[in-house]
């Protein structure tokens, strides 16, 4: 599908109408209909062709093709529209074709002459970048024909409810562009043909993998939905809100698909059946945070009491969308991690539903010094849940028995509806509701595998995954991207543990990286993620621009005590840099340069304990956009002192501006001491 973006405000010959508009005409779908966007206003509307055919039969200004709209989204200036200007086609679910976002264009709609100026104008450049980071991400997909935001089962039910558009079935949940699509949705008004404009786009992890047994072949498909209602980064979103959406939520559903155009089979019974298998994942339901202070293990805050109304409601919701819960939770028993568990035991004791289910496995204890065998513990205190629980099964009506759809248009829904539902979910988590959640829905998605071959017939009654290397090393390949895909977007780096996940075994290779991955995640927490969570929450509507606020969100709240010793410190580090380079005396441990290093490192740890001391919470990377409740207040150690050449040199803009007012005479020594000279 792509979209013709016409820009007419300069057609002369019918500026009357159009000389502020904005055309958007779809390729297919909507042949009849044309999105109009208001340059001044941002307006989005749906019109008929016959009332644009004028404004189409002269040359526009400006012409972009798209292969889809994220949405549109106000700033400082006005409207913008984000464009999916790439795509990668990276697989199939039946005969619906997926597709990765590889490239975004964000362009600006408003008309020329709306500008801002000023600190405007630097927010407005600020507003802009951060979009494009969250953008940049390449963990967007979507389908034009398909409604990737749900599971199969979810779809198939919508279907018997008779959905039209996509976006009107779409997972409100999984939605991730809904923020971006309201203009959108907006000017559709439920139209079938006006909402071909509206592109459900779902964030995470999507993978279709072709697999051949004894003949027989399928698609392995695995699909992970990240929540969009809170999401953010691994400190700066951390458990429940007032509502109940906890934050790194995500689904992930495991397709066996017999439907798609490169399966076959023998057996008529298999031609066109589907199979999923759904589990979720999500950070503890409670009220609770870990604040950055600059040490590798933050502060740790919960607070029960507090939490009792958001875990209900999470439950329950969770109850609503899946019919029956069994929450699994990894954290450690003891020392750091031992209040959570604690907390997440106590609520769910109290939670009185025969639906909801709740089991304690310490990851770490269980399966210390590489013992990854004793996750089938837990594999097997959960086998009853997973028996009962079952998969979702369909049956489709293919033209040709016995053989896989050759075309869309050979495959007919089965008018019998679904063979078998899938009646509960795990909910898995750990502390980032990443490496270990990662391991252990790996496993039981195995577990469901394994039963659904035997169950169709692909499998013998005493076939397992391991007999089959090609089966087994796809399935490990898949999982762990799956892993480092979920995990970069919550923490900024690839999983930990990834090496078992996929050779089956840990390795001190693996150990090695998850070393590496874990300082990165130290230093991106606590110097880095701020800005990363404002990018998110500008994306998400987590944050909307106010133009012409006044007040800036990017306001420079460093202070000069701060500053210095921030400079310090770069002066320390090029220091020693420059003595590693450039030793004295040509040798790096002649007496001189022990000296010279010594003494700066010297500067460089007394730097760092005035910092750690008084300044950590403005050398940190905090969010701008949305504050954070747990951010402690900037102090300032010397407020009295004034230090007005430091103040000029290192002060924000809008401090540099007040020195050069009248009050300049004041701040200036330099000033007065001439005044007076002149003055005698």
């Amino acid at each position: 599908m792509f979209y013709c973006l016409q820009d007419v405000s300069a057609l002369s010959d019918y500026s009357s109408f159009y000389q502020s508009t904005v055309t958007i005409e779809a390729a297919r779908g909507a042949t009849d209909e044309h999105l109009l966007i208001d340059r001044s206003s941002g307006t989005v509307k749906a019109v008929s062709t016959t009332d644009t055919v004028n404004a189409f039969s002269a040359a526009p200004q400006r012409t972009i093709t798209a292969h889809g709209i994220m949405g549109i989204i106000n700033l400082q200036r006005g409207p913008y529209i984000i464009l999916i200007t790439g795509r990668e086609a990276v697989g199939s679910v039946g005969t619906s074709t997926v597709y990765r976002v590889s490239e975004t264009k964000i362009v600006k709609v408003a008309a020329d002459n709306r500008v801002v100026q000023g600190f405007d104008a630097v927010d407005e450049a600020t507003y802009l970048r951060l979009l494009e980071s969250a953008l940049a991400v390449k963990s967007f997909y979507f389908s034009y024909d398909m409604d990737l935001t749900s599971s199969l089962e979810r779809q198939q039910q919508k279907k018997q409810a008779g959905g039209q558009s996509l976006y009107t079935t779409a997972n409100d949940e999984f939605f991730f562009n809904r923020y971006l699509a309201e203009p959108l949705i907006a000017a559709a008004g439920g139209s079938q043909k006006a909402g071909v404009f509206v592109l459900p786009v779902i964030h995470g992890f999507f993978a279709c993998k072709q697999v051949m047994i004894r003949g027989t072949a399928f698609n392995y498909v695995l699909i992970t939905r990240r929540g969009r209602k809170r999401q953010g980064t691994r400190y700066f979103s951390r458990g429940a809100d007032e509502d109940g959406n906890v934050s790194n939520f995500a689904e992930t559903e495991q397709i066996v698909d017999f439907v798609a155009l490169n399966a076959s089979t023998s057996d008529p019974d298999l031609a066109g059946v589907q199979m999923s298998y759904v589990q979720v994942r999500g950070s503890i339901p409670l009220l609770w945070a870990q604040v950055i202070n600059m040490r590798y293990v933050p502060v740790l805050k919960v607070d029960i009491e507090a939490s009792r109304e958001r875990f209900n409601k999470h439950i329950t919701r969770l109850i609503s969308m899946y019919n029956e819960v069994v929450s699994v939770n990894l954290v450690n028993k003891v020392k750091y991690e031992k209040p959570m568990g604690d907390a997440f035991a106590r609520l769910s004791n109290d939670f009185k539903s025969p639906h909801y289910h709740y089991t304690h496995f310490d990851f770490h204890k269980e399966c210390s010094k590489m013992r990854w065998e004793r996750i089938s513990i837990l594999l097997d205190e959960l086998a009853e849940y997973d028996t009962r629980f079952g998969y979702f099964k369909m049956k489709h009506d293919v033209k040709a028995p016995g053989q896989a759809a050759a075309s869309a248009s050979s495959v007919e829904e089965s008018t019998a509806g679904p063979l078998q539902l899938q009646v509960g979910v795990m909910r898995t988590n750990c502390m980032d509701c990443l490496d270990r959640t990662n391991v252990v829905q790996s496993e039981l998605a195995r577990a469901i595998l394994t039963r659904q071959l035997r169950e169709v017939g692909v499998f013998s009654d005493t076939d397992a995954i391991a007999i089959f290397p090609g089966l087994q090393s796809m399935l490990n390949n898949v999982w762990a991207d799956n892993a480092d895909a979920v995990s970069c977007a919550y923490s900024g780096t690839g999983a930990l543990k990834t090496d078992f996940t996929r050779t089956g075994k840990r390795t001190k290779m693996g150990a090695l990286q998850d070393g590496r991955n874990s300082v990165e995640r130290y230093v991106r927490g606590n110097f880095f993620d701020g800005e990363r969570q404002d990018a998110i929450d500008l994306l998400l509507g987590a944050y909307r621009v106010q133009a012409g606020s006044g007040s800036s969100p990017f306001a420079d709240e460093q202070t000069l005590e701060g500053k210095a010793l921030l400079g310090t410190v770069y002066v320390c580090l090029f220091m020693l840099v420059y003595a590693f380079f450039y030793p004295r005396d040509g040798r790096w441990f002649s007496l001189s340069n022990v000296v010279f290093t010594s003494s700066w490192m010297l500067v460089l740890v007394l730097v760092f304990v005035a910092v750690k001391g008084s300044h950590t919470a403005e050398l940190l990377n905090w969010p701008r956009l949305v504050a954070n409740p747990n951010r402690p207040a900037v102090m300032h150690a010397n407020s009295a002192l004034t230090l007005p050449l430091l103040d000029r040199l290192l002060s924000s803009p809008e401090k540099k501006a007040a020195l050069r007012s009248d009050d300049m005479k004041k701040a200036w020594p330099t000033e007065k001491k001439s005044t007076e000279k002149k003055l005698a």
